[in-house]
């Protein structure tokens, strides 16, 4: 009997082994592609966590590697041509384009499955820790069920976003949550939201945000700055409303502003951008500079007059807390979750959504008052650095790991 509970209690303090389920992994150390999960996987690695995570496959991609403190193991869900539904863009836009990719989506959720199933069963997790409710937290729900192994689901805002619009999935969303011991949101909005569709129970769901890379906490570091460039880094779709900060520009310019806009990140809406940016003959004054490896991205922060997130419903707006922990005063629509991180008047200004002219006025104000706009800036690098630095934040699943083990 002794020896049974020594072996308990060695098993109780041991370090945990989390398998990470996630139909976007990064594929390289400096891949911007969920690179949040990397970031996470590292810090946890420090706290003593052991971190696997099953991902999908790729071209070009190893079937299994080690990338920073994660070793990852790929499934295969079709033929090599015929593997387009991950790395591609927000997976549900993909997956409702047709009865194509979602025969392609079935496919790939039957193989996650099995992959997580085999994985799970050869090296005995304590924790199964799902990003997204869907596909990953069906996938977890389901291993979770046939092998007891505790749940951890994590939202990030697309897939709220897509629970919200489709209704007809809520009951799957009630069973996948109700699998999970413990839930956690992004932001307090997301939060929100998942309570108010009723898809699962608020005493197991917080809000954990996810933190920010490294890179960016030099929050003391400003140099160069310019008078007049407004930034934006982001995927240019149609939520990020980007079209609402072209017209802000052009508005600026009728007013005798020389501000000019800086847009980094690709996406669907390019084309349209550019298009409207010619209608507004504002072709010098807004530079597209496509999609740009992190490492160039805090120079571009820390050289801004301001930067702007104009998004509806941004589940949390990480590259918010980016921009201040470089220093950079911060400007974002009042709406979804980017309010945890943008105090109006306080670590940022808020504007109403689609409003281009209040958002022309927001701008206006930050760059004819230098001095406000610092101390904007000034605190909200502070309020980022407590919140969404790595160690922060793996300090908060890490005890979520050990509650969810008890």
């Amino acid at each position: 009997m002794k020896r049974g509970c020594a072996i308990l209690k060695r098993m109780a303090t041991s370090n945990p082994r989390v398998l990470v389920l996630a139909h976007v992994f990064p594929r390289t150390l400096d891949d911007s592609m969920g690179a949040f999960l990397l970031h996470l996987a590292a810090a946890l690695a420090e706290r003593g966590v052991q971190i696997d995570v099953v991902a999908p496959h790729a071209p070009n991609l190893a079937d299994e590697e080690t990338i920073g403190a994660a070793r990852v193991q790929r499934f295969r869900y079709a033929p090599a041509r015929w593997e387009r539904l991950a790395y591609a863009g927000t997976m549900h836009e993909l997956v409702a384009r047709g009865s194509v990719s979602q025969i392609l989506f079935a496919f790939f959720t039957l193989a996650f499955f099995f992959k997580a199933l085999f994985v799970v069963r050869a090296a005995r997790p304590h924790i199964l820790h799902a990003h997204w409710w869907l596909p990953d937290g069906l996938v977890g729900a389901l291993v979770s069920l046939l092998t007891h192994t505790p749940l951890v689901i994590t939202t990030h805002g697309t897939d709220v976003e897509m629970l919200r619009r489709t209704r007809w999935a809520l009951p799957l969303a009630r069973f996948v949550f109700s699998r999970a011991r413990a839930i956690t949101c992004g932001s307090t909005y997301l939060r929100e939201q998942l309570l108010g569709l009723g898809a699962a129970d608020a005493a197991r769901v917080s809000v954990v945000p996810m933190p920010v890379n490294p890179l960016f906490q030099i929050s003391d570091f400003r140099f160069q700055i310019s008078d007049s460039e407004i930034l934006t880094v982001t995927r240019l779709t149609k939520q990020k409303s980007i079209d609402t900060l072209v017209a802000a520009l052009a508005i600026l310019r009728e007013r005798g502003s020389a501000a000019r806009l800086k847009i980094i990140g690709n996406g669907p809406e390019r084309a349209a951008l550019e298009q409207q940016t010619r209608a507004l003959n504002l072709q010098d004054r807004v530079a597209f500079l496509g999609a740009l490896p992190q490492a160039e991205l805090p120079q571009h922060y820390a050289s801004c007059a301001v930067f702007v997130l104009p998004s509806i419903r941004e589940g949390m707006g990480l590259v918010l807390a980016e921009a201040l922990l470089c220093g950079a005063p911060v400007i974002a629509a009042n709406s979804g979750g980017v309010t945890d991180i943008v105090k109006d008047g306080e670590t940022g200004l808020l504007f109403p959504a689609r409003d281009a002219r209040a958002l022309a006025d927001a701008i206006e104000k930050l760059l004819n008052d230098r001095a406000r706009a610092a101390r904007l800036a000034q605190n909200g690098a502070a309020w980022a650095c407590a919140r969404y630095t790595r160690a922060h934040v793996a300090e908060q699943f890490a005890e979520i790991y050990e509650t969810v083990r008890g």
